[in-house]
């Protein structure tokens, strides 16, 4: 940095001693008091490796992809084997069993398209013996013709009625199964005697609701006793090694930012250690009102050290460590939602120039355009520069 100084010689009375600036063209020039008073300096545009950091607040969550909602696909009774919340369970692990009217109606279901197969069945053996009898009369001149059509008919409608008969006892068959039965279980079967280790009337009469996914049990909303319906949750289940990290990041970083990309995770909990994690997802809407985009990071807890709701720091690297034209960021104004630059333009005149911003730290700015290495721009004292042009345009006006 290096102050500006005017000449010690009284000022030419043609001149004007105190600010003069010339809005159109962008000019401002002072007199070496009012430089001093505003005490501005220059500094360098230069080019350097620019690797610039973003830090923003997030809060941890469970990872929705490896998280499951367990209900109940059946209205019943909790009868009993609530497991509790904290309890890791394995998938297909028991976690609570139900006994439900549901199932007396499956059953009764099942074994009447049994019976009413077995009925089709001897219907169909009987109207097949009846046609075969009447095409043989007919060859022997001893029955009419109608006869075997009649015949014929009666054994095709009851292959129809047995094929009929078949699929209801495979629909009722396979919602036993959805029930977690097979017809094996049902009192009454040929090798009822198979079940082992479980009462009869007990493996008929009770729904077992099973782990979906491996993990931990995180929430609990049924107790024994309680009446439960296929549209209410009982359990929530999620691997707690996998989470998630959710935040805000403002808008003007999102051209920083892509999915894929290495985030560093903090908490207050591990003063000095970090976690890594990556961006899995960006939203596609702003907030209205805080002009920020959901960010959504994956993070691995291999030792669960990370606790769900817990409020973290996100260091988002957003450069690349290559080399880019930059300036101190203090000298960086906007007017008129342009942003500009004043640079020296002989001795204590500055002229504005726009310029196009990109990455920032939090000392400096990349140029895009509009300025080269080597040139100077005012650092300290840029917004009285601005102050100046502002009220320069103000008084044309």
């Amino acid at each position: 940095m290096m102050a500006l100084a005017g000449c010690s010689q009284p000022a030419p009375e043609t001149e004007q001693t105190e600010t003069e600036a010339a809005a159109d063209s962008g000019l401002i020039r002072l007199d070496p008091e009012a430089i001093r008073i505003a005490n501005i300096t220059l500094g360098d545009v230069e080019i350097r490796k620019l690797e610039v950091d973003l830090q923003v607040s997030g809060r941890i969550t469970v990872n929705e992809n490896a998280t499951a909602r367990v209900g109940s696909f059946i209205e019943g009774v909790v009868v009993g084997c609530c497991e509790p919340v904290g309890m890791d369970v394995e998938k297909g692990q028991v976690l609570a069993r139900l006994h439900s009217h549901e199932i007396h109606d499956a059953e009764a279901s099942y074994w009447q398209a049994r019976a009413e197969l077995e009925r089709r069945q001897t219907e169909l053996k009987f109207s097949e013996e009846s046609y075969k009898r009447a095409s043989r009369l007919h060859e022997l001149k001893a029955g009419s013709l109608q006869q075997v059509q009649e015949a014929e008919t009666k054994y095709r409608s009851a292959e129809k009625f047995l094929e009929i008969s078949k699929a209801e006892v495979e629909r009722t068959e396979n919602h036993l199964r959805y029930l977690g039965l097979t017809p094996e279980l049902l009192p009454g079967a040929a090798d009822e005697h198979a079940v082992k280790g479980r009462d009869a009337h007990e493996a008929v009469h009770l729904i077992e609701v099973r782990a979906p996914v491996s993990g931990t049990i995180i929430e609990r909303m049924v107790s024994p006793g309680a009446v439960v319906a296929p549209s209410d949750s009982l359990y929530v289940i999620s691997d707690l090694r996998s989470l998630w990290v959710i935040a805000q990041v403002p808008e003007q970083h999102l051209s920083s930012i892509r999915r894929g990309r290495a985030v560093e995770v903090s908490v207050r909990a591990y003063p000095g250690q970090t976690f890594p994690a990556r961006i899995a997802y960006i939203g596609d809407a702003l907030d209205p009102e805080t002009r920020t985009v959901q960010v959504r990071c994956e993070l691995n807890n291999p030792g669960r050290k990370l606790k769900t709701e817990m409020f973290a720091t996100l260091t988002l690297q957003r450069g690349d460590g290559t080399e880019a034209v930059v300036a101190p960021l203090a000298a960086l104004q906007n007017v008129d939602g342009q942003e500009i630059l004043f640079v020296p333009e002989g001795e204590n005149s500055f002229r504005a120039r726009r310029v196009q911003p990109g990455r920032r730290s939090d000392s400096v700015v990349e140029i895009v355009s509009g300025l080269q290495a080597g040139e100077k721009v005012v650092d300290s004292g840029a917004f009285h520069l601005k102050s100046e042009l502002l009220k320069a345009q103000l008084i044309e006006e």
